[in-house]
């Protein structure tokens, strides 16, 4: 179900409320006791990891290798360097 934006008349007050994609817009009641009519406000879309990374600065990229570069305790790899080859077996 979207959420929907009503501006009192009277107050100016923003008020948030549920209501289905088909409910006819309506006037709602406000805190104050003026009226409150839907309007117009921007959309919330929620993204995933990967179109979030897709959409950083590609300067980010090579600040991060650069990073990684000059700290090797910041390189992700670096516990699956140290563990050796798992096929032969745990070193202990």
């Amino acid at each position: 179900m979207p959420v929907y934006e009503y501006r009192c008349a009277d107050c100016g007050a923003v008020t948030s409320t549920l209501a289905s994609v088909n409910a006819i817009p309506r006037q709602i009641g406000c805190a104050c006791g003026g009226t409150a009519a839907r309007i117009v406000s921007k959309p919330s879309v929620h993204l995933s990891k990967g179109s979030k990374v897709a959409r950083l600065d590609p300067k980010y990229d090579a600040m991060v290798d650069k990073a990684m570069r000059n700290t090797p305790a910041a390189n992700p790899d670096r516990l699956i360097n140290r563990r050796g080859d798992i096929a032969k077996g745990r070193r202990d």
